[in-house]
């Protein structure tokens, strides 16, 4: 049984992850100047003023492309709770689920902006994901929990989100 204080660890360790992963991931704007720019510098200088562009969607402005990190850190996170069940080892059944809720929700904002070369596999991930986390209750069977998520049927949907990088 969790704590109110183990929660609030367990989610300021959750959002520590995210700011982490998006840090790795260059969510900076590669047009400011760095910080390491003199002020004599012409990165330093003022940009002279232009007539505003107008702003055009990118693929990586997309929200899929804005939670794709998130969403593949949580279904990295996800994949390693239900391989416990491969491990013989207990699963507590709230983490997963609670998990699997975060991937669902994350998932249901990006299904739309999801750009067509992965959009099938995105959604193949977050039925099996669904699928698994239905069967993830007491007495419920370790292969239902485990075969959407590690199953060969799903294993290339899983490894293309997984390695999936929006430019």
């Amino acid at each position: 049984m969790t704590t109110p204080r183990t929660r609030s660890r367990t989610r300021s360790l959750a959002q520590v992850s995210v700011v982490a992963a998006l840090m790795v991931t260059g969510c900076s704007d590669p047009s400011a100047p760095s910080a390491s720019a003199s002020p004599t510098s012409p990165a330093a200088k003022a940009p002279a003023p232009t007539a505003p562009a107008a702003p055009t969607p990118s693929r990586a402005s997309s929200a899929f492309c804005a939670d794709l990190p998130t969403f593949q850190l949580a279904m990295l996170s996800y994949q390693a709770d239900v391989g416990k069940v491969l491990q013989n080892q207990p699963l507590d059944f709230a983490e997963p689920r609670r998990k699997a809720a975060l991937i669902a929700g994350y998932g249901k904002r990006m299904r739309g902006s999801a750009p067509p070369d992965i959009a099938r596999h995105f959604t193949t991930v977050l039925d099996a994901v669904a699928a698994s986390a239905r069967a993830v209750k007491p007495g419920g069977s370790g292969r239902a929990v485990v075969e959407p998520v590690y199953g060969k049927r799903n294993r290339a949907a899983f490894d293309a989100v997984q390695k999936y990088e929006c430019r």
